[in-house]
């Protein structure tokens, strides 16, 4: 009668066949993680340009975004000022992108300014990437353009 349980060589060869298919398997979750972040701080980004027009529109107040990409952590700042113009004490508040994602400005104005009532902006079109920032390969381009800030991500 043989005894029951399992071998060292066949333990052996199970870890070695565990190891083979984590080692292939873990250069594609680092890609997909990567490239799930960049897409969550896309949409940070364009959640904020149209919280913004929106704010504009329904609180009759200048909403401004700015991007802030010259730290190691980059985020957005929306700006609400009390009037129609862009004047006066703002009230400020902070949105992080998140952790290895980056944001640059690649053509534009590196603020967008929605004015009262209808939301509308007199800023140029405005391109920004946001990007993996240990492989800038991962990328999303995100454009604002004509005067209603439309948001067109690719």
């Amino acid at each position: 009668m043989r005894p029951a349980g399992f071998t060292l060589l066949e333990v052996l060869i199970v870890v070695a066949i565990v190891g083979i298919l984590a080692a292939l398997g873990l250069g594609s979750y680092t890609r997909w993680r990567a490239s799930s972040a960049v897409g969550e701080g896309t949409q940070v980004f364009t959640q904020a340009v149209n919280a913004a027009r929106t704010g504009a529109k329904r609180l009759n107040t200048c909403q401004e975004v700015l991007l802030t990409a010259v730290s190691a952590s980059p985020s957005l700042t929306v700006r609400s000022y009390p009037g129609s113009t862009c004047s006066g004490t703002p009230t400020t508040r902070t949105l992080n992108l998140p952790a290895g994602v980056q944001a640059s400005l690649d053509s534009g104005a590196n603020s967008l300014s929605f004015r009262a009532p209808y939301g509308s902006t007199d800023a140029a079109p405005a391109q920004f990437t946001v990007f993996w920032a240990a492989n800038p390969a991962i990328t999303r381009l995100v454009r604002v353009t004509g005067i209603f800030g439309k948001v067109i991500v690719k």
